[in-house]
């Protein structure tokens, strides 16, 4: 099956591949070698006319892309599972909680960007709406417009800065409690974040696991732990807002490092 990438991580697909091929490839080549006899005038390859055959060789370099290096990667974890901890995985409710830490999964999921990370982006323009719209109450009156505190939007501006380009997916498996979350870093986005919303595989490595009764704040998640120490902590002490709050990962789920999304 030929695959649309939405994300693919490079640098971590470089190093896994290196790790069981010890080694990195840059490229291969393809050799093709053609001989072309004389004929005489009768039409046959007569031993006098094969002294003059005429060799030609065709060379073609194959760069080593990365859709190349992810097939590639795919066969050596499919063929030896024990070693590199494979799972593609079918059926959520029974494999997810067999899986350990550091388990390399593809799983097919409905994912989608949850709200509060669109907002916290840099390009949703949240910071600068906000901004404007207390200047506009601090001219008009905040008869009619709400106050907007200012160390909170000063927290939110800050949080979007941190972010940067990168986001948050979470993914609804083919199970009605589990679900998969991870971070996408802007660096190896491949589609636009209007993009990364629906049925697709998504590959990664199992970073920790959430039971039924566990929750987290998706600003806490490994490796966009982008809040301060004192204001996680009460964060988590408060816990969601209500069911509809997916400001938070529910349990049962998986935390993944993200290698690749693809359809």
């Amino acid at each position: 099956m030929l695959k649309n990438f939405l994300y693919l991580n490079e640098l971590a697909l470089s190093d896994y591949l290196s790790a069981l091929e010890g080694g990195e490839r840059s490229s291969t080549k393809d050799g093709n070698l053609r001989s072309a006899g004389s004929y005489d005038s009768a039409g046959s390859n007569s031993d006098a006319a094969g002294r003059y055959a005429r060799t030609e060789e065709t060379t073609v370099r194959l760069v080593d892309t990365p859709p190349s290096q992810f097939e590639r990667l795919m066969t050596l974890v499919a063929a030896d599972p024990e070693l590199s901890g494979w799972a593609a995985v079918h059926e959520p409710d029974e494999e997810f909680p067999q899986l350990r830490v550091g388990a390399l999964i593809d799983v097919e999921c409905d994912i989608q960007i949850p709200s509060v990370i669109k907002a916290l982006a840099p390009a949703s323009g949240m910071g600068e709406a906000l901004r404007a719209l207390k200047e506009v109450g601090s001219t008009l009156g905040t008869a009619h417009i709400p106050q907007i505190d200012d160390a909170k939007l000063a927290m939110l501006e800050t949080l979007g800065n941190v972010m940067g380009g990168d986001l948050v997916i979470v993914g609804e498996t083919d199970s009605d409690d589990w679900k998969v979350a991870g971070r996408l870093r802007d660096d190896h986005l491949r589609a636009a974040a209007d993009e990364l919303d629906g049925n697709v595989h998504v590959v990664g490595k199992v970073s920790r696991t959430l039971a039924v009764e566990d929750q987290k704040p998706l600003l806490a998640l490994p490796g966009l732990d982008i809040l301060p120490r004192a204001q996680r902590r009460e964060l988590e002490a408060k816990g969601p807002s209500g069911p509809s709050d997916d400001s938070w990962l529910q349990g049962p789920a998986l935390m993944i490092e993200i290698l690749a999304i693809y359809r």
